[in-house]
């Protein structure tokens, strides 16, 4: 169960349906202590953020890390953009990406082409290399789900690369499932909303941060979570978009922003960076 303390009036999440973004979101919904009266799928992480930055009763589910393709970069580059300070990452949770051959078709001899994501195809490439000729077309489109929904105006000899979810959701046929060639695929999802957490035992916090521009600044940073015994669960970096060789870095910590190491752990990074931002303080999934 998710610790809840403000009411919520819309799930926003990443469509359209049928997409893991979407699973994720039934997975967070299943463990609010209430029921939201309106979930709504928009197509662009953007879209989203700022929808919830400016709804006080608007949260929202995103992708944020996958374990094969790493940072999901629109959603890191857009919690920067967050102006209300009470919005914030507080749970997560992970999907694993099971991808499914889908089709109106009940024989996969009759597939000539393959429709999908191109992340999507390209995680399935040993599979389509093992299964089709080479001359199998593959068709790039915006998103797995997209994908299996155009199925259902192309004849029989179009397949896509999706979901469990979007072959129920469309009427789809199964042909083959998970077909994506590394089978401990996840994706991570964040919960943003505005209510506050409180310390589990068993948290993390996440945030942004930007060194100053001067010999060993990352070095004294990292140094400091060591000085404290702190574990550094990630950390990853984004060009910060304003200056030419400047970065954001994003890390992940053990501990709750209420405890005191982590307090003391931002006082003291502080004076090695230029801007620091708590993106949330969650229990760890």
């Amino acid at each position: 169960m998710i610790d809840i303390n403000k009411e919520i009036k819309e799930l926003l999440f990443l469509g359209p349906e049928g997409t893991y973004c979407e699973v994720a979101k039934n997975q967070i919904a299943a463990a609010l202590p209430f029921s939201v009266p309106a979930q709504i799928p928009l197509s662009t992480v953007k879209s989203i953020i700022d929808y919830t930055d400016q709804n006080e009763f608007a949260a929202a589910v995103l992708p944020i890390e996958n374990s094969i393709e790493g940072i999901v970069r629109e959603t890191m580059d857009n919690l920067l953009n967050i102006k209300d300070p009470s919005l914030q990452i507080t749970a997560e949770t992970v999907v694993p990406v099971n991808h499914c051959l889908v089709s109106k078709a009940k024989d996969i001899k009759k597939i000539k082409k393959i429709i999908s994501h191109p992340q999507a195809l390209a995680q399935c490439r040993n599979f389509i290399q093992k299964t089709f000729s080479d001359d199998i077309e593959q068709i790039e489109k915006a998103s797995t789900s997209r994908a299996a929904k155009e199925l259902i105006d192309l004849d029989d000899s179009f397949a896509a690369i999706s979901n469990k979810r979007s072959a129920e959701l469309f009427g789809l046929n199964i042909l083959a499932k998970n077909i994506n060639d590394e089978k401990d695929n996840k994706t991570r999802f964040v919960f943003l909303s505005r209510s506050k957490t409180s310390p589990s035992g068993n948290d993390k916090t996440s945030i942004a941060f930007v060194t100053k521009n001067q010999p060993g600044a990352l070095v004294k940073v990292l140094n400091v979570f060591d000085s404290l015994n702190i574990n550094l669960l990630y950390i990853d970096s984004r060009p910060s978009k304003k200056n030419l060789g400047e970065y954001v870095f994003f890390t992940d910590f053990e501990g709750h922003i209420e405890d005191e190491p982590s307090r003391k752990v931002l006082d003291l990074i502080k004076l090695n960076t230029n801007y620091i931002k708590v993106l949330g303080s969650y229990k760890r999934f």
